[in-house]
C-alpha cells in the first residue's frame, strides 16, 4: 500500500523512515526496507541511508536531509541548505 505525499508536504530523515514502516515497506531488523513515495522509489542503504528517486536523480538522503513532494516528483533538500536557527529549518 502506497500513501502519496500532498505536494509540499515534507517529509525529515526520521518521518521518512516513519513513513516506510507506516506504508507498506518491508521490515527489516526493525528498519523499511524498501517503497514508494508518489510512484518513487525508497530504498535502504544503511540504518542511517536511505537512496531516494529524486527530480535530480538518485540521493543520498540522511539525518537532517529532508524530501518534499512537489508537482514533478521529490525533492532532494540537503541539510547544508536549512538555516538551524530558523523554526522548523527554513529552506535557505
Amino acid at each position: 500500500m502506497e500513501q502519496n505525499l500532498g505536494y509540499w508536504k515534507e517529509l525529515s530523515f526520521k518521518e521518512l523512515i516513519k513513513h516506510g514502516r507506516n506504508n507498506g515497506a518491508n521490515i527489516v531488523n526493525g528498519m523499511p526496507w524498501s517503497w514508494k513515495i508518489n510512484g518513487k522509489s525508497v530504498t535502504h542503504e544503511r540504518d542511517d541511508l536511505y537512496l531516494v528517486e529524486c527530480i535530480s536523480g538518485i540521493e543520498r538522503v540522511e539525518e537532517g536531509d529532508h524530501v518534499r513532494a512537489e508537482t514533478d516528483g521529490l525533492k532532494y533538500l540537503p541539510y547544508s541548505n536549512y538555516d538551524t536557527h530558523a523554526p522548523g529549518g527554513c529552506p535557505m
